[in-house]
């Protein structure tokens, strides 16, 4: 069958995704096990062992940093998605894989509230079914130290900078 549409294909790449690091400034990053499915750009806190991280779920976990996209996960692709939307569906660790955590530096994350650049960032861990990702609202949620440096409206990608020891 002929594609007619040339619209309908990725030929643009996205802007940036979840977990994408946002410049190649100085950064640290340091190497954990997955405990459970961890999603790319999502804070993680301590998990029961004593290297492993989880996806954050309570606003009294240790935040130890954020998930970052790793080239060596497969993605999908949304054939859904309209030019100039994202046409990468994702990926993340899988249970006991090495989960790369950005400590120090800048990352893009996917937030659930509309943020402005010097927003503190908390990771929200209230909203049903986006725990792990990060918001502004701080009341319940998971601090974090870090900053937006972006403005994003909910449910887009903001850089968010954390500066952890």
């Amino acid at each position: 069958m002929a594609q007619t549409d040339l619209d309908t294909y990725g030929f643009e790449l996205d802007r940036a995704q979840a977990g994408q690091q946002a410049d190649a400034g100085f950064d640290h990053v340091e190497s954990f096990a997955a405990e459970g499915t961890v999603p790319f750009g999502f804070g993680v806190v301590a998990g029961t062992a004593e290297n492993q991280v989880e996806v954050a779920g309570d606003d009294g976990d240790d935040f130890v940093g954020i998930s970052l996209f790793c080239h060596t996960r497969p993605q999908g692709i949304d054939q859904s998605a309209a030019k100039g939307e994202q046409f990468s569906t994702g990926a993340e660790y899988r249970d006991g894989d090495t989960v790369n955590v950005l400590r120090r530096g800048r990352v893009y994350v996917t937030v659930t509230a509309n943020v402005s650049a010097g927003d503190d960032a908390f990771v929200d861990v209230v909203t049903s079914g986006e725990e792990g990702q990060f918001t502004n609202v701080s009341t319940d949620n998971l601090a974090t130290s870090g900053v937006f440096r972006t403005s994003a409206d909910s449910g887009e990608l903001a850089v968010v900078e954390v500066n952890l020891p």
